[in-house]
């Protein structure tokens, strides 16, 4: 039996994709009226039965955040008694960082990252607020720095039973190449919509394997998360069920430090980013 077979599952897993779901309806990611992800995207997500999936939105449900439908995701109502308790959340999400970050009229965005599929997912409670009226920054910039996806060979992710298997490798190609788009699509288009008068999205690869995420926006707030490693099977690839042995990105904790108390540290990861993004980093090229 694999490490992350369903039939193994950790009794509590339900509870972590509950915390994490209701951490993105209070960050913002999913607003009164948005519908969730679907029963099968969450499962793909964590890996998990149905039954789990269920057990985590009946608990969300309870707690009055959330409604259904047969055969419909669920659709996420106005802050219910679960309220007070998000706030107290541990872990640090980079939802609200952004949220900070984006009431400045200037903002700035440096990011290193194995897919960026973060970044993608978060970004857009920002660009419904921009959207909103609620917030008008003048100029947004973006840099993003991603692994070299067609030069070099991954240390991961990468087959368990056969590291030579490419299947693994395509698929998070495809995911890097499409959260990559997305980000700059979503951004382009506040540009073009007169929302936001100067947008800048640079898109860079190096050719190594990043060990960490990290995120330095306005130049004053570091986010720092490592990537772990375990096995797992996604979805068939290709038609293959392929254990794989992958990095938990999303579900990364996130260590925050902030000029002025951390102005070392952040300046420090500053100079590290721009040293790579200067030196190392080549244009990516995703076939545009």
């Amino acid at each position: 039996m694999s490490p992350r077979d369903p039939g193994s599952e950790d009794s509590r897993k339900f509870q972590v994709i509950a915390d994490d779901l209701r951490t993105e309806i209070a960050d913002g990611v999913y607003r009164p009226g948005r519908q969730l992800p679907s029963q099968r995207e969450l499962q793909a997500k964590y890996v998990v039965s149905r039954e789990t999936v269920g057990r985590a939105l009946d608990v969300l449900r309870d707690e009055g955040l959330i409604q259904s439908s047969r055969g419909r995701p669920a659709t996420v109502t106005a802050a219910g008694p679960a309220a007070p308790a998000v706030a107290q959340a541990a872990q640090v999400t980079l939802q609200p960082r952004l949220r900070e970050a984006f009431q400045a009229e200037e903002v700035t965005m440096d990011v290193l990252s194995l897919t960026s599929e973060t970044m993608a997912q978060h970004l857009g409670a920002q660009v419904a607020r921009i959207n909103d009226g609620e917030i008008q920054p003048r100029s947004i910039a973006l840099r993003l720095m991603l692994p070299d996806i067609t030069g070099i060979r991954l240390a991961f992710p990468r087959g368990v039973d056969d590291p030579e298997d490419d299947r693994p490798r395509k698929r998070h190609r495809d995911m890097v190449i499409n959260h990559a788009k997305s980000l700059r699509h979503s951004l382009l288009k506040l540009r073009h919509q007169g929302l936001v008068p100067e947008v800048s999205v640079q898109i860079r690869t190096v050719p190594f394997t990043p060990p960490l995420k990290l995120y330095l926006l306005n130049k004053d707030q570091l986010l720092e998360g490592y990537y772990t490693l375990e096995q797992w099977t996604p979805e068939p690839i290709d038609g293959v069920e392929v254990t794989i042995l992958d990095s938990l990105g999303m579900g990364a904790t996130l260590f925050p430090y902030t000029k002025p108390e951390q102005a070392l540290k952040v300046e420090a990861a500053q100079k590290f980013f721009d040293s790579y993004w200067d030196q190392l980093s080549q244009e990516a090229d995703f076939g545009d």
